[in-house]
């Protein structure tokens, strides 16, 4: 027997609210751990930062101006960012430039950094400026650094992170001799340390052996953004 038309509208009423229910049970699903914690990192990894007070009482550590922009580069990742480094007493005069994207890892709260090199670093200078330019950034323009992704995890009520591999290789800018780094990064609400040292194939220290070899990042209130 056919059903009446008051069962079928009874039916179809059934499906449209089960199908609302689903809807609804999507749009206010509880995010993914993973999610919350690279939101929570990225917000706190954004930011103008300086280690004026460090270099004013260490003959051993120049003054250093340290950018890191959130920039939309689609064709390179969700969670990007433009770092820049300079000199903190003349901002013309730029150390180092690359991009740094961030990726969760499913089920952890954890999130790997990726860090790349620009293949024409004056291109994307003082990108911080001018964070549209990085919407045409092709992978092309990069040069990858195997073996230097950071792993970034929870530390206290901030973040750590260190290098998953003994692996990751650089270049001597004075003679072109590979060289090994070690990379570390402590980040709370007030600054960022970063440790990085690099030794030759023999395992001596490249470059001076200082106390404290961190560089002691106070964060800004600057941020052009």
């Amino acid at each position: 027997m056919a059903p009446d038309s008051t069962t079928f509208r009874w039916t179809r009423r059934a499906a449209l609210g089960l199908a609302a229910l689903a809807l609804a049970a999507t749009v206010f699903a509880k995010p993914k751990k993973e999610e919350v914690f690279l939101a929570q990192l990225a917000a706190m990894l954004a930011g103008s930062y300086d280690n004026i007070a460090q270099a004013r009482g260490d003959a051993g550590h120049p003054g250093v101006r340290l950018m890191i922009v959130p920039v939309k580069a689609p064709l390179v990742g969700d969670n990007v960012f433009y770092v820049q480094e300079m000199a903190a007493d003349d901002l013309r005069r730029v150390f180092s430039q690359k991009l740094w994207v961030l990726n969760p890892i499913p089920k952890r709260e954890q999130s790997m950094l990726t860090q790349l090199d620009l293949k024409e670093p004056v291109r994307w200078r003082d990108g911080q400026n001018n964070r549209d330019l990085f919407r045409s950034m092709l992978m092309q323009d990069l040069l990858a650094r195997p073996g230097c992704d950071l792993l970034w995890q929870r530390d206290g009520e901030g973040f750590k992170a260190a290098l998953q591999a003994n692996a990751c290789r650089t270049s001597s800018r004075a003679t072109g001799e590979t060289l090994k780094s070690d990379l570390r990064m402590q980040l709370t609400a007030d600054g960022l340390n970063v440790f990085e040292q690099q030794r030759d194939a023999a395992g001596q220290l490249v470059g001076d052996d200082l106390p404290d070899p961190w560089f002691r990042y106070a964060r800004r209130g600057d941020a052009p953004w």
